[in-house]
Order: structure tokens, then sequence, then C-alpha cells
């Protein structure tokens, strides 16, 4: 299939409107509930750089993208408060902390933004492999790619990274062609701001001394300008996240808090590394053929041009290694800065396409785009049905009286209810006292109150069973009102619970078998009042119960 100039722009067009409204569709799903788990952490992190300074609590994840995340809310702030003579800063404390809605909007455009500029770079990217005019088939394979649409409704760093590490294999691209200082310095910057995005991004920095050993072109001074492009890495990474030289002893302590961490293996490594190398066949979506153009895409390099199939396929292969050897190697959004070298190898499996008819080249078209355009339609589709939680949520402020005491799993996993200004008032003092910035966020919450609420306490759960950093998950119940009930309910009857909600999303007795008796005893003291269950294609969510502990349930010892 010949294209002209004017169709292939036409085609071009196309399949970026289909990117932008499967990345756009429901982005607001959920608010102001926060369904995700991890987009809290970052929305915190960014607020408290507006407010506290700009040395983050915690380097579970780099600052580059809460930093991007406070400029916009110093923007925002700037014309929501007038310039400050409408509305104070104070103001805006308490819109965050009773309708964040606003916020997380906010990051979810930016990161659906930032998903698109890395489909315009792949674009480039793809000129440089083939002809200026050829089909852009590597972004066909990534314009409905699943993992990206489900990261792009989710104000998380993971398409920031993603547009950084497609703007440096771009520029690897460059100096594997040209050669060049400022391709040079501008492939090791977009590595260092992958990298100041997320950690993730580490095994891309093979690029550059991959393309710079591999280049057609030799440059006049060879090791010199690889050392400066090293150089531009380093000055991107700390460009975006600072505070890791400046506080490199605590940086160093949360690396090996994640040591913790890694040793916990849920599944094999055999499975891991299956799942790995499953999810590089899937990047484009399960069942789509762009994995298999990959495979053939690599062939037909390796045919015409071995460096250059070195160049696309080396990265991917260094990402599968390093993955299949760590305990949360198997998630897809881990492999998103080797996405651009897959679909570069797939575009140039499909290439050949071109020249056996338009028909054909529709079919191919189809047997790439289709199965992940249908599931990110079903993803879209479900993000708009009504969920367990909002269910839940309305139910409680409708027929559970102000001011009871209720224990809840995490906020990500449980109806979303407001706490009581007393007890406001409570953790500001105490978080204070122990040095969190958090407290500044109960101190606009207990000014702003709106009354009524309920005092809630959270269970408490092991740092191997939240799967996360042990640091981090203590820093984080420490800010909060938990419960201990590993032993049972003792600690929630001390503590005058009156009702609990337990959630499928949160702790289970499979999932947390150490809280198997808190289970054990609920189930059997306990008096199920409600249960809000998913229901496909109708309602989403998890499995919600709520739990009444009356008077003499309480009073038992």
């Amino acid at each position: 299939m010949k294209t002209t100039g004017t169709l292939r722009w036409w085609l071009l067009a196309g399949i970026l409107l289909l990117a932008a409204w499967l990345r756009f569709d429901h982005i607001g799903y959920g608010l102001p509930h926060t369904f995700n788990s991890d987009e809290p952490h970052h929305i915190n992190l960014a607020v408290s750089f507006g407010s506290v300074s700009l040395k983050p609590y915690s380097f579970k994840y780099p600052a580059l993208w809460p930093t991007l995340l406070a400029c916009c809310y110093g923007a925002w702030f700037a014309v929501w408060s007038g310039f400050g003579l409408l509305r104070s800063a104070a103001d805006f404390a308490g819109l965050f902390a009773w309708d964040p809605t606003g916020f997380y909007l906010i990051g979810r455009v930016l990161s659906a933004l930032f998903g698109l500029l890395g489909l315009a770079a792949v674009w480039k990217a793809e000129e440089q492999v083939r002809s200026r005019g050829a089909f852009p088939w590597a972004v066909l394979c990534l314009a409905a790619a699943p993992v990206m649409i489900e990261s792009s409704h989710s104000a998380k760093p993971d398409m920031a990274m993603f547009a950084a590490a497609c703007a440096a294999w771009y520029a690897a691209l460059r100096v594997y062609r040209d050669g060049g200082r400022r391709w040079h310095w501008a492939c090791g910057t977009a590595l260092g701001l992958a990298m100041s995005a997320q950690y993730t991004a580490l095994p891309a920095v093979l690029l550059l001394p991959l393309a710079h050993a591999l280049g057609r072109k030799a440059s006049p001074s060879p090791g010199r300008f690889l050392a400066e492009g090293v150089v531009a890495a380093a000055v991107g990474f700390f460009a975006g996240s600072p505070y890791i030289l400046l506080d490199f002893p605590r940086f160093w302590a949360a690396m090996r808090d994640f040591s913790a961490l890694a040793v916990i293996r849920e599944k094999s490594a055999a499975r891991i590394a299956l799942d790995v190398h499953l999810n590089a066949w899937n990047f484009s979506g399960v069942g789509s053929a762009a994995g298999l153009a990959a495979v053939f895409g690599f062939v037909s390099l390796w045919r015409r041009d071995r460096r250059l199939a070195l160049l696309l396929s080396a990265p991917v292969a260094a990402y599968t290694a390093s993955l299949s050897t760590h305990p949360d190697g198997s998630w897809m959004r881990y492999l998103l800065a080797c996405f651009p070298g897959l679909a570069l190898l797939a575009g140039e499996g499909l290439s050949p396409v071109a020249g056996w008819g338009r028909p054909a080249a529709v079919l191919a078209g189809l047997l790439v785009l289709g199965p992940g355009t249908l599931a990110c339609v079903r993803h879209n589709r479900d993000l708009s049905l009504p969920d367990t939680r909002t269910q839940a949520t309305e139910w409680i402020e409708a027929d559970v009286p102000v001011g009871a005491v209720l224990l809840m799993d995490y906020p990500h996993a449980c109806p979303r209810l407001a706490m009581v200004k007393e007890q406001a008032l409570e953790l500001e003092a105490r978080t204070k006292a122990e040095g969190s910035p958090r407290w500044r966020l109960y101190e606009a919450m207990a000014a702003s109150h709106p009354g009524g609420g309920y005092r809630i306490y959270r269970i408490q759960r092991s740092a191997s069973d939240l799967r996360s950093n042990p640091e981090h998950v203590r820093m984080s119940q420490a800010e909060t009102a938990v419960l201990d009930v590993s032993a049972g309910l003792g600690p929630a009857r001390a503590a005058r619970v009156e009702y609990v909600v337990v959630s499928s999303h949160g702790a289970t007795p499979e999932r947390s078998p150490e809280l198997r008796r808190f289970f054990d005893e609920l189930e059997r003291q306990g008096r199920l009042l409600r249960e809000f269950a998913p229901a496909p294609g109708r309602v989403r969510g998890p499995r919600l119960k709520v739990y009444r502990l009356g008077p003499a349930e309480r009073a038992r010892k």
C-alpha cells in the first residue's frame, strides 16, 4: 500500500485521535474517591512541596513527577485564588483535604499528555529506522496498548517516564545514524530524566553506549562524546531529583529498604520469567499481532543491518533479563521504557505489508490494533460503572450515626468517609510532634471542617502483605490512626469500634494470614449489616462487608 504524503498525515492523525480518545475517556473516574493505591503517594508528595519544602519525605519514587505536579498546582492556585487576592493558601489546603478531585485530575491529564508526547517521539524514531514516508506502524502498535491506557488514567509517573524514554530512543537512533555531541547529550539527558521519573528506567541506560559503539559514523572524539553523554544522564537524573544527591544517606537507606521487599517472592523465578516474556510478547495487547511482528522485524533487521538490530533488541533483552530476576518483575508497566524498541521492531516486521496491497495492510492494522482497542474500550466502559466503594459510602453516610467509630482497611479499598474534627486535631498534634509534614494536612482539615464525620481507624497491615517498603509502611501508618488487630477484636473493642468494614481489595484471611484470628472473630462475633458485591457489566469494585459490633460484643474480653 503506497500512501501519499496527505494520506499518510490523515492516517497518522486518525491513529493519534484514537490514542487521545482512549486516554482521556473517563479520565476522572471515581473522583473524589481514589481507587488507585499508588496515586495518593505522588499527589501528597507534590502538595507537600508547595507547603513544606522541595525535600521529599520519602524516596520510594524519584522526585521529578511530584515536582512537575507541584508546578502545575502552583499555576492552578494562582488562577483559582486570583493570585492570592480572592482565596488564601489555607483555603487551597482545605480544598485538597475535602475535595481533591482537581489535584488528581491535573495529574491524570498530565499523564495522558505525556503518553501522547511519547507516541510523537516514537513516530520520529521510526523515521530514523525506515524512510520518512513510511507508514507509522510503531505508533499504531502503541496507540491502544492497554497498559498505556491504564497508566494514562492514573496520576502516576509511568507516562512521564515513557515519554522521556521515547525521546532517549529517538536520540539514540540519531547517535547511531549521525553521531555528534548534541545527540549524545540529548540521549543522556532523556535517559536521566526517565530515571528521575521512575527507577524502573534504569536498564534503558544501555541505549547510549550501544548507540555509540554501533554507530555508523565514527566520532572525532569517541570516548569524549560518550563520557559527555553519561555526564548528561547524571545531570538529567539529579536535576529531576536533586535531593537524591543532597541527602544521599537517606536515599541509600530507602534503597536498602527496597532490598528487604525484594526477598518476598510470591511466584517462582521460572513463573516470573515466563510472565515477563509474555508481557513483552503482549506489549500491544493480548491477542495483538504486534508481538509476532516484532520477532519478524528482528529477523528482517538482522539480515539487513545487524548493528541496528542489536541497538533495538539488546535493551529489550536487558529489560526482560533484569525483570525476570525481580519478585515484582511481572508487572507489565515495568517494561514501558523498552516499549519503543518493541514497537520499532514490530514496525520493521510490518513494513513489507505495504507492498501487498491495501486490503492486506488494513487487515494487518486490524490484527495489530484491534485486540488492544477492544480491551481498552472495555476497560474505559468499566470505569463508568457504579463502584461498590461509592455505594458503601452513600449507605454509611445515610444509615450510620455521625460520630460513630469505624475500623476500615486502607482508603483505596474502602468507602471514602470524613473523620470528625476532634480526630483531625489529635492527628495534627501527633504528626507535628513527630516531625511529619502531614500535620499541615490535618491542620487544614480541622480548620475547614464541614462538620459531622466519623472516628476512623485503619487496620494495621504488614509490609509483606502490602508489597511495599517496610520503612515506607511504617511512616505511612505512623501518620494515621491504625489498630493492630492481629490478636483479634480486643484492640477494636478497647478503641470502642462500633462498625468494621472489610474489603476484598484489602486484607483477607488468605492474603494476610497474620490477621486470620481477627477475621475469625469478626465472622463469629460481629453482625453483618450490609454487603456490597461487584456484578459483571453492572457494578465494579471490591466486595465490601459492613459489620456491627454491638455493645454486647464490645464488652466481651
